[in-house]
């Protein structure tokens, strides 16, 4: 098998999603089938509402922007150059409290797992009662 080790932007593929788009850098393969790396891209007034990725640490850069990020039910406001790392299976989210878009750098490992990539939990307590979003 080939490996390849430059992901070129022609590589790479977008998917739309309700709060922007993600740009799938390595989803997993080819150079690590361990790593998920993506751009998420958020627009104004909108998220990542409140899920978790059970057996999957994630690493989140942010880019550009300004991101409500909330860990378990504490939050923090994030800027360009700010970093979270959360632990698997833990609930949080992340929101564009800018004017502009907000883009980050995020990483999930490990990819292969029996796992869903994601566990929605928005609309279970305490989760859709600790914010009100303008959508």
């Amino acid at each position: 098998m080939s490996r390849q080790f430059f992901l070129t932007k022609e590589a790479q593929w977008v998917e739309s999603v309700d709060q922007g788009a993600n740009t799938w850098i390595n989803y997993p393969d080819p150079v690590t089938p361990g790593l998920f790396a993506a751009k998420a891209e958020i627009a104004p007034g909108k998220g990542h509402n409140f899920h978790r990725h059970p057996g999957r640490e994630e690493l989140i850069f942010v880019l550009q922007g300004t991101v409500e990020q909330w860990i378990g039910e504490s939050c923090q406001i994030l800027s360009p150059g700010d970093a979270v790392v959360i632990p698997a299976g833990l609930v949080h989210a992340s929101f564009n409290t800018g004017k502009d878009s907000a883009v980050l750098f995020v990483t999930l490992t490990p990819a292969q797992l029996d796992a869903p990539l994601a566990e929605d939990l928005s609309n279970l307590e305490p989760w859709n009662k600790l914010r009100t979003r303008n959508t």
